[in-house]
């Protein structure tokens, strides 16, 4: 019941369809390693400022205790 090109060409079909999932796939795990690339870069930045501002945090600290023994 089936049309005679389909018939004749479902090696063909099966290729495209093959390529279609190889290629979704590939860009599939692309995204997600750029992904986890960027969530590495964005904790390493927030990592350094957590500590750059704990630093801060400190010296304010200290110099309120200054100001207030004087």
């Amino acid at each position: 019941m089936t049309p005679e090109w389909i018939a004749e060409h479902i090696d063909l079909f099966q290729y495209v369809f093959g390529s279609a999932v190889v290629i979704i796939g590939f860009f599939t795990v692309r995204t997600l390693k750029q992904i986890d690339t960027n969530q590495q870069q964005l904790f390493a930045k927030l990592n350094n400022l957590s500590e750059e501002f704990h630093v801060l945090k400190g010296e304010h600290i200290a110099m309120q205790c200054r100001a207030n023994k004087a």
